[in-house]
């Protein structure tokens, strides 16, 4: 069968997002793909769940994320195999490294997280295959992932649920600015104090998909009712609010990815100008 590994000389580089982006991208074109996640490093066994719920269990041809770094074993197991290397911004001389070590099995290179200055950078003589920029939403932490970090008390949301963060807004601590506040910043997740009832309404009838209340006190009831009518994921923490904002900054990039149905929409809007025709050309 066709096969396509995708590396990375780095853990956390985004390999995860480029396979289903290809994926997914290969099946608008007509290529029935699986998706399969090699080894047992960090967030394998996350990926793997993502990975059947996405992809065909049985494709004409497979994409296998394999764990970052040297590809020896890999392209051992899958012979005949290509290969799509990972980059990003800080990874461009070991992505350049490793995408020669493979030799013809080198399908070419993603560029990830790319800034605007990072588009058509030297991989000498590898082909960049598609660039992604650097985008917050494909960033976003799961909410899961939030919940761990906050140690907080969680409502309305499973552990394995795919949504991500959305847009993220701090509710003001020195005067209440009300609903417009949070129509006006467009804010689908807000971080507010739990003394402040008055914004966590506000934050809810603007449509924030996420409250995130902060210090610990106690919370209204008709606050409660109001996230337990409208299924809003919410989240309680003893941290106060300059805490638990450094602890959400901090796994933005750093988390495995999700993929609830506005995420996948936005990866393909991004990807959509890759040229993958040729990627299973002469795999097999």
């Amino acid at each position: 069968m066709p096969t396509l590994l995708v590396a990375a000389p780095t853990p956390l580089s985004g390999k995860t997002t480029v396979a289903v982006a290809c994926a997914r991208a290969l099946a608008k074109s007509g290529t029935n793909v699986s998706l399969e996640r090699a080894g047992d490093d960090a967030n394998a066994d996350s990926d793997r769940r993502l990975f059947s719920s996405l992809g065909s269990p049985s494709g004409d041809s497979k994409i296998v994320e394999v764990p970052a770094g040297d590809l020896s074993a890999a392209l051992r197991e899958h012979d005949g195999a290509r290969v799509l290397v990972v980059a990003t911004p800080g990874t461009a001389a070991e992505a350049s490294a490793l995408a020669q070590s493979v030799g013809e099995a080198l399908a070419g290179v993603v560029l990830n997280r790319a800034r605007r200055s990072d588009a058509g950078a030297d991989y000498e003589g590898v082909t960049e295959l598609a660039v992604i920029p650097e985008d917050s939403q494909l960033a976003a932490p799961s909410l899961d992932a939030v919940a761990e970090a906050l140690k907080a008390e969680a409502e309305n949301f499973a552990e394995d649920d795919p949504r991500s963060l959305g847009r993220l807004v701090i509710a003001s601590i020195a005067a209440d600015p009300g609903q417009d506040y949070f129509d006006r910043t467009r804010a689908e997740s807000v971080i507010v104090r739990s003394d402040k009832p008055d914004l966590q309404l506000a934050a809810i009838n603007a449509g924030a998909q996420c409250l995130i209340v902060t210090g610990g006190l106690p919370v209204l009831s008709y606050v409660l009712e109001r996230v337990a009518e409208d299924e809003t994921p919410f989240l309680r923490t003893e941290l106060d609010t300059k805490a638990a904002v450094e602890a959400v900054e901090g796994l933005y990039g750093a988390t495995a990815f999700s993929a609830d149905a506005d995420r996948l929409s936005h990866l393909d809007e991004l990807f959509v100008d890759a040229d993958l025709s040729a990627l299973f050309a002469t795999a097999g």
